[in-house]
């Protein structure tokens, strides 16, 4: 049966504490292996309200184009989901979506079409599942963002990532499991850093037992 294995060791000041590496095993694997796309700056010029306002981009190259879905960064927050009007050269409004509310006016962010990957994820049959958004340059540490949704395209969970921190959800060691309910059948992802160069990659583990 697939296996996982992880642990954590911790060293300083002569001392080394190195635990004995845990093992989750399951009958199912949970995998994958994703590149983003670097997102795009620009400001949030207009902001009527929590969820509706305007981003002026900062390059008149960008691509963001009418009716997109995106996501849109700032230093501490991030809104999921929202819907894009009708362009007008640098001029995007925004609309919609979920997370936290729009920052204030002259707010430097980012923003990027959100990505969908299908992925078949039983939360109330895992064991373990560990997530990290990789990049090359391993100091970074931009903001990504996962959304879990069932086959009606229903939320199931979403969580915030941060660029080479490891997040594992070790549910069988007593780890909280957001992911119950509905089986999860897809992520909407994304990430917000801007570097073009960079190669910005989600990686997904895990062990469930296969669905019946």
């Amino acid at each position: 049966m697939p296996t996982i294995t992880y642990g954590v060791s911790v060293s300083g000041g002569g001392i080394s504490i190195q635990p004995l590496a845990v093992q989750r095993t399951g009958s199912g694997t949970i995998g994958l292996d994703e590149t983003l796309t670097a997102a795009q700056g620009g400001s949030l010029t207009t902001r009527t309200d929590a969820t509706i306002g305007t981003i002026t981009m900062t390059s008149g190259d960008h691509t963001i184009a009418t009716a997109a879905v995106i996501d849109v960064y700032w230093t501490g927050g991030v809104r999921y989901n929202v819907v894009v009007g009708t362009v007008v050269t640098t001029a995007v409004p925004i609309t919609g979506g979920s997370g936290d509310n729009l920052p204030t006016e002259a707010t430097a962010v980012t923003v990027v079409v959100t990505a969908t990957s299908n992925l078949t994820i039983d939360g109330d049959e895992a064991h373990l599942i560990a997530f990290l958004l990789e990049t090359n340059d391993k100091a970074l540490r931009t903001a990504g963002h996962i959304q879990f949704r069932d086959a009606s395209a229903a939320e199931i969970a979403e969580i915030d990532l941060v660029a080479n921190v490891q997040r594992i959800y070790d549910l069988d060691g007593g780890d909280t499991n957001p992911f119950t309910g509905n089986i999860i059948t897809a992520l909407r992802i994304s990430q917000g850093g801007t570097d073009s160069t960079e190669n910005y990659r989600l990686k997904i583990t895990g062990v469930q037992d296969a669905t019946p």
